[in-house]
This record gives structure tokens, C-alpha cells and sequence, in this order.
């Protein structure tokens, strides 16, 4: 088994998932058969923020991150490029979406989705520290990071009021929505350490998230 040491082997994740997912997005499709937003061709992630822009960041949300979302933050902020929906070219009119958010271009949409979920979910902010809820921030689309009061740091996929476990951790999320498809023995060929890390499939079954996940 190969052994991780987290804080180093996240650095060397994020690192070559930027390099990678770059790679792959040189030369991307759109599958014209689906509905759904899609990564377009030539997406570039933006250039990673400063420990005072993550401060900032963090001050202005109103709770802390955690590690995993920082080192994140510090590789790539956000993609460039928005995504596509075509609805399968079904003739319904074209859609774009803010892809990957970035701040602090993203902020009021990271914002927004946030109070959408609450209102969903009738919480008041209040109520977030006086029940002690976990913070939940979105990383694409409806795929929220839980940053707080859980055991590691989980990804729900909620919709309006519903809410189930997406992926184990930030790093499988980012390999499930970039490399759909991929054959994670070509994806992962000299890089046994990050495919440990990642641990794609691997889903707690009995995972709880207080409120969010019960």
C-alpha cells in the first residue's frame, strides 16, 4: 500500500490535476448528445490566490476553510471559460453556467447558491452557529464542499431540498467532474500515490453530515 503524507500529497495533487486538466481541455468536445453544462474547449484554470486573498476570502464568507480547500485555492482559482449547456441539441436555447467559482469574480453566485440552499432547507444564518450546522461552500454548479463539523470534508450534491453524498472528499470530486470516462489506469498510470489519495468509487456508506446528510 502506498503510504500518503496528506499536506505534501495534496500540493502534488492539486499540481497535477491543473497540469492535466489543461491538457485534456486543449483538445475537449462537447458531447452533443446530453444535457447538462459542460467544460468547453481551451478552458485554462485561473492563476491560484494568496494566503491574504484566502484570509479575505474566508473573512468575508464568515468561517474558516479547511486545509484541503486553501492548498485548492492556492493552485487554481476558478476556470475561465463559462460551461455550456446544449440540452442535447434539442433546440431549446443554449445556457451558460460560472463553471468552477472563482473568487473574487464568483462571489455574490457563491453567495446566492448558498442562500438558495438555505432558504431550501428553511435555516436562517442565525441559526447555522446556534445549531452549530456545518458551513457549505459550492465548488461547480450544486456540488458544496461541507468545510466544517464533520468528519473530513465530504461533497453533497444538493438540489432545492434534496441533498445526498457526492463524493468522499475535494480531490475525488475534481477527478469525477473533470475526467468522466477516464480510465483511471491511463488517468492515474505513474501516479500510484494520487490515486490512492483520490480513491475513486469509495464512498462511505454510513457517512453523516449533521442536518445536511441525516
Amino acid at each position: 500500500m502506498v503510504k500518503i503524507n496528506l499536506g505534501q500529497e495534496l500540493d502534488a495533487f492539486f499540481v497535477w490535476l491543473k497540469k492535466t486538466s489543461e491538457k485534456q481541455w486543449e483538445t475537449i468536445e462537447l458531447n452533443r448528445t446530453i444535457y447538462g453544462f459542460q467544460i468547453q474547449k481551451g478552458t485554462k484554470w485561473l492563476k491560484g490566490l494568496s494566503d491574504s486573498d484566502i484570509a479575505e476570502y474566508e473573512q468575508i464568507m464568515g468561517f474558516g476553510f479547511p486545509e484541503v480547500y486553501k492548498l485548492f485555492l492556492r493552485q487554481m482559482n476558478g476556470t475561465d471559460k463559462q460551461t455550456i449547456n446544449i440540452y442535447g441539441e434539442s433546440g431549446e436555447p443554449y445556457r451558460y453556467g460560472v463553471g468552477f467559482y472563482s473568487y473574487p469574480r464568483d462571489l455574490e453566485a457563491v453567495k446566492a447558491r448558498i442562500a438558495v440552499v438555505l432558504e431550501a432547507f428553511r435555516v436562517i444564518l442565525g441559526a447555522i452557529e446556534q445549531q452549530v450546522i456545518p458551513h457549505i461552500m459550492p465548488i461547480i454548479e450544486h456540488r458544496f464542499l461541507v468545510m466544517d463539523r464533520c468528519e473530513g470534508n465530504p461533497v453533497l450534491s444538493i438540489y432545492e431540498d434534496d441533498s445526498i453524498l457526492y463524493a468522499a472528499s475535494l480531490p475525488q470530486l475534481l477527478v469525477t467532474e473533470i475526467f468522466q470516462g477516464s480510465d483511471p489506469k491511463n488517468l492515474f498510470a505513474d501516479n500510484r500515490k494520487i490515486e490512492q489519495l483520490v480513491r475513486l468509487g469509495k464512498l462511505p456508506s454510513n457517512l453523516k453530515v449533521k442536518y445536511w446528510l441525516e
